[in-house]
């Protein structure tokens, strides 16, 4: 298993959340927006700032130090 931060992958890319580093008011603030341990997420855009997901069918943004947080179990295209 490859750990990859959500803020360093590229726009069309998915992946498991694995973990998510950062103390209670990262997690809590990650958590409301659905981003959790367990769940599948898909870089829609990814330009160097914030990183546009989709998470549970829904389109969020999260800022690019939130999103170095989210360790992301990313899919190996072979």
């Amino acid at each position: 298993m490859s750990l990859t931060p959500l803020a360093l992958m590229k726009e069309g890319s998915r992946g498991i959340v694995a973990s998510i580093a950062g103390g209670r008011g990262a997690h809590r603030n990650l958590e409301d927006l659905g981003i959790v341990a367990g769940k599948e997420i898909r870089v829609i855009r990814n330009s160097g700032g914030a990183v546009l997901v989709a998470v549970n069918g829904t389109r969020l943004v999260v800022g690019r130090g939130l999103a170095m947080k989210v360790m992301v179990d990313a899919e190996q295209k072979n």
